[in-house]
C-alpha cells in the first residue's frame, strides 16, 4: 500500500475514533450548560488566535490558541472542552480552506480537504479529552483551585498529555505519509517548539483560573496573549534569518557560474508545481520546494576548477562533483529547519534505475517526494543555456522526460511534470531568462 493512501486510512480511523467518543458523551454534553460567556470567550479567542500562527520551522507552528484550548481543559467538563476545541479547530481549517478558494480562484479536491479538517478536529479533540481525563481522575478543575503540590501535579500532567497527544497523532500521519518513525518526528518538533508549547500551557493555566474566579477576565488577558505572541514572533524571525542565510548561499554558489545563476530559485518554482500536480498535502508541497532552494548547496565545497569546467570532467573529477549531494546533507544537519527535507537533498541525484549518486539507490525505495527534485533540477538544465549548448525548447525537454520515464526519473513524476509544462498559460515557466541574468 502507498504510504500516503496508509496516512489517509490512518486519519480516518482517527477521526471516526473522535466521532465515535463524541456519539457515546453527547448526552453528558447536552446535561449541563456551562457559563456562556466564557465557552463564547473561548471559542472567539480560539478561532482569532488561529488565524495568526507562528511557523517555527517547515512543518511545525504555534499558535497563542494552544493556550485557550488548554484553558477550554481546565474550565470546562470533559465532553464540553474537548468538543469545544475540536469545533474551533475544524472551523479554522474551513476557513482556511475558504481563503485559498478565494485568493487563487480555483476550488481544492473536496475529499483532501473534507480529510483534513475532519482529522485535524478529530485529533485536538481527543487531544483535551486525554487531558481532560487526568484532571478528572486527579478530581483537579479551575474552578477548585489548585490546592496542593498534587493538584500542581494534575496540571502539569494534564498539559502534558494534551502536547505528547497531539504531536503523536500529528506525527504518525506525517511519518505514514513520508515512511518515517512518528517518535524521530516528535524527537524533531521538540527541539523546536517544546519551549514555546511549554510557555503557553502556562498562560492558558493562569488565564483559566482567573476566569474561573472574575469570568470577565478574558478581556484583560488580551494584553499578555498579544505580548506572548511578538514574543514568539521575535524567537522565530531568528530562525527564519538563518533559513533566508541558507537560501543565500545556495544562490551564491549558482552565481558562481553564469549559466546557472538562479538555478535553485527555478528548480524551486518547478518543484513546487509538480508537487502540487501530484496531489501532495501543503506541508509536503513546502517541504519539496524548501529542499529545491538549497538542494546545491554542498557545491560551494567544490573547486571552480571542476564546477565551472566548460568541458567533460575526468573521472576523478566527476567523483569530486559527486559529493555535493552528501556535502550539502552535512552543511543543513545542524540546522533543525531542515531535518525533515536532508533526505531530500541527499538523494536530488539518485535515479529510479539505482544507478545515480550518492548511494546508487533505485526509484522504489525512495519517497515519491524525494524524486520530484531530480526531475526539476533536469528540466532545468535542459531549458537552460550552457557555454557549450544553447537552451532546449520545452517541447523538446518534454520528449526527453518521457524517454527517461522509467529508467531515469520516475513515471508518476514525470507525467505530473509534463503536465505542468502542457498547461496552457504555462506560468510555471516564467522564470528569468538564463542570456538575461548574465547581463
Amino acid at each position: 500500500m502507498a504510504p500516503r493512501r496508509r496516512s489517509e486510512i490512518y486519519r480516518l480511523a482517527v477521526g471516526l475514533t473522535a466521532a465515535a467518543i463524541f456519539a457515546a458523551t453527547f448526552s453528558r454534553l447536552a446535561a449541563s450548560v456551562p457559563d456562556g460567556w466564557i465557552v463564547a470567550s473561548l471559542a472567539l479567542g480560539g478561532l482569532l488566535a488561529l488565524q495568526f500562527p507562528l511557523h517555527v520551522s517547515l512543518t511545525e507552528k504555534v499558535s497563542v490558541a494552544t493556550a485557550v484550548f488548554f484553558a477550554a481543559v481546565l474550565l470546562l467538563p470533559v465532553a464540553q472542552a474537548a468538543a469545544l476545541v475540536g469545533a474551533i479547530s475544524g472551523i479554522d481549517i474551513a476557513i482556511a480552506a475558504m481563503r485559498r478558494v478565494l485568493a487563487k480562484r480555483e476550488k481544492p479536491p473536496l475529499g483532501p480537504v473534507s480529510l483534513s479538517i475532519f482529522f485535524n478536529a478529530a485529533q485536538l479533540y481527543l487531544s483535551a479529552w486525554a487531558a481532560g481525563l487526568v484532571l478528572l481522575a486527579a478530581g483537579v478543575s479551575a474552578r477548585g483551585g489548585i490546592n496542593s503540590g498534587q493538584d500542581a501535579v494534575a496540571v502539569i500532567a494534564a498539559a502534558a498529555t494534551f502536547y505528547v497527544t497531539n504531536h503523536l497523532l500529528v506525527a504518525t500521519a506525517v511519518g505514514l505519509a513520508t515512511s518515517r518513525h512518528p517518535l524521530a518526528i516528535v524527537r524533531t518538533a521538540q527541539k523546536v517548539v517544546l519551549a514555546q508549547f511549554a510557555f503557553l500551557y502556562v498562560i492558558g493555566a493562569i488565564a483559566a483560573y482567573a476566569a474561573a474566579r472574575w469570568p470577565w477576565l478574558p478581556v484583560l488577558a488580551v494584553l499578555p496573549a498579544v505580548l506572548a505572541y511578538h514574543s514568539l514572533r521575535q524567537r522565530i524571525e531568528i530562525r527564519r534569518d538563518a533559513m533566508r542565510a541558507m537560501e543565500r548561499m545556495a544562490d551564491e554558489v549558482d552565481r558562481r557560474d553564469p549559466y546557472t545563476y538562479q538555478h535553485s530559485q527555478r528548480v524551486a518554482i518547478y518543484a513546487h508545481a509538480i508537487a502540487r500536480k501530484l496531489s501532495f498535502s501543503g506541508p509536503e508541497v513546502e517541504m519539496v520546494e524548501l529542499a529545491a532552494k538549497v538542494h546545491d548547496i554542498g557545491k560551494i565545497r567544490v573547486p571552480d576548477s571542476i564546477l565551472l569546467k566548460p568541458g567533460k570532467l575526468t573521472p576523478d573529477e566527476r567523483r569530486v562533483m559527486e559529493t555535493h549531494p552528501r556535502l550539502g546533507f552535512d552543511i543543513l544537519r545542524p540546522f533543525s529547519e531542515y531535518a525533515k527535507v536532508l533526505d531530500l537533498v541527499l538523494t536530488h541525484h539518485e535515479r529510479f534505475d539505482g544507478l545515480g549518486y550518492p548511494n546508487g539507490t533505485v526509484g522504489r525505495r525512495l519517497l515519491l517526494m524525494a524524486q520530484v527534485i531530480p526531475v526539476a533540477d533536469s528540466l532545468d538544465a535542459m531549458t537552460s543555456a550552457r557555454a557549450y549548448r544553447g537552451a532546449r525548447s520545452w517541447e523538446s525537454a518534454m520528449e526527453e522526460l518521457r524517454r527517461g520515464a522509467g529508467t531515469q526519473w520516475n513515471p508518476q513524476v514525470v507525467e505530473a511534470a509534463v503536465a505542468v509544462l502542457a498547461q496552457e498559460d504555462r506560468g510555471v515557466a516564467r522564470r528569468p531568462s538564463p542570456t538575461a541574468a548574465i547581463a
